[in-house]
């Protein structure tokens, strides 16, 4: 009576314990998911701010540059060995990661509309209104030089590097015109979790713990993906500063 007693507590500990422990190594292998999607972000997010120091800081080869760099993430590990496969692979790759950029563009543009795949933090519009001269530029998809509003780039060294309060009493900072050449973006991208029930719980952590907060503008976005693919996403930021190589010019409401 006793061993049957035994055995019947250790079929309940089993029954108890095994799930958890299933949940923590799934949990394991989806961090380590995350992990790596974040650095593919990380470093993405600064060969689009390189981009952008030489594109006058416009949005749309930053948002390129930004979708090459997530090509990783949409990589077929099969064929790797053979090399016009692993070209087109890589193509393939490419068009996903720009149309999944482009997609979250449109999304945030209704649910978060503050908020783009590629957002300028520096310099801002006020800082820009400040600093800017009238010279005639030729930007890199142009055949013609035209007249533009642009923070000029040449000469840093010898301008003056007395700083300025610039913008409003909540948002003032103060700045001289080599900072204000200093390109700081802003990304965001929507990951898609992969291992099953964890991948649940952590979406529903991140978008307010169980809607008790309010979520973040880019978890927003990401679960709007949620309604279109029924897969499960968090949204992942980056950062990244870079001294401009060009002259800034405000185009396309690239400046906020």
């Amino acid at each position: 009576m006793k061993k049957t007693h035994l055995r019947g507590q250790a079929v309940t500990e089993f029954i108890i314990v095994m799930p958890l422990f299933l949940i923590l190594l799934g949990g394991i292998f989806e961090f380590v998911y995350i992990y790596r999607a974040k650095v593919t972000l990380n470093t993405a997010t600064f060969e689009a701010a390189r981009a952008g120091s030489l594109n006058h800081a416009r949005l749309s080869p930053m948002r390129k540059s930004l979708a090459k760099g997530m090509i990783p993430l949409f990589m077929n590990a099969s064929n790797v060995d053979n090399a016009p496969a692993a070209i087109g692979n890589m193509t393939v790759a490419y068009g996903k990661a720009r149309l999944a950029a482009e997609a979250m563009d449109k999304a945030s543009d209704v649910l978060s509309p503050n908020i783009g795949v590629v957002d300028v933090i520096s310099p801002t519009k006020a800082i820009f209104e400040y600093y800017k001269v009238k010279r005639r530029v030729r930007l890199q998809h142009e055949s013609e030089f035209f007249e533009r509003d642009i923070i000029p780039n040449d000469s840093l060294l010898f301008r003056s590097s007395e700083s300025r309060d610039i913008g409003e009493d909540g948002a003032k900072v103060n700045i001289n015109i080599q900072d204000a050449n200093l390109l700081k973006i802003r990304t965001f991208w929507c990951y898609k979790l992969k291992v099953p029930l964890v991948k649940t719980l952590i979406r529903e952590t991140v978008s307010g713990l169980f809607g008790i907060l309010n979520t973040s503008p880019e978890q927003r976005v990401c679960n709007g993906a949620e309604l279109f693919t029924g897969d499960e996403y968090i949204a992942l930021v980056s950062q990244s500063t870079i001294r401009m190589q060009s002259h800034i010019v405000q185009e396309g409401g690239n400046l906020k």
